[in-house]
């Protein structure tokens, strides 16, 4: 029988994979999840429990369904990306936000 991992470390596992893949630092990730420093860092390294209003602050902020939280996975940065994507395109005119549109439903084409 396998070991299971504490709920604790895959939740901070997965705040740190998700900082690293965003290049924060520490204190930079702690504040967009709006988070004090000390508290934060303790979460990363598994050392506390986090509550579910704080996971869902967490998720709300980092634009990540609450599901991911207790995945011990492989994973990819999508809803960060997304989000991303959205304010980008957000900030075009309307001819080039369908220029984008359209792009992008021509590459999803070539993917099937």
């Amino acid at each position: 029988m396998s070991e299971e991992k504490d709920i604790r470390k895959i939740i901070g596992d997965n705040l740190k994979t998700i900082r690293t893949k965003l290049n924060y630092s520490l204190a930079q990730m702690a504040a967009e999840c709006d988070l004090d420093y000390a508290h934060y860092c303790l979460i990363e390294k598994g050392k506390r429990y986090v509550r579910l209003d704080v996971l869902q602050r967490i998720s709300k902020n980092l634009g990540i369904a609450m599901d991911f939280w207790f995945r011990n996975d492989q994973w990819h940065l999508t809803p960060i990306y997304n989000r991303k994507i959205l304010d980008l395109i957000n900030t075009l005119e309307p001819a080039k936000k369908e220029f984008i549109l359209e792009l992008l439903s021509s590459y999803r084409k070539t993917r099937k």
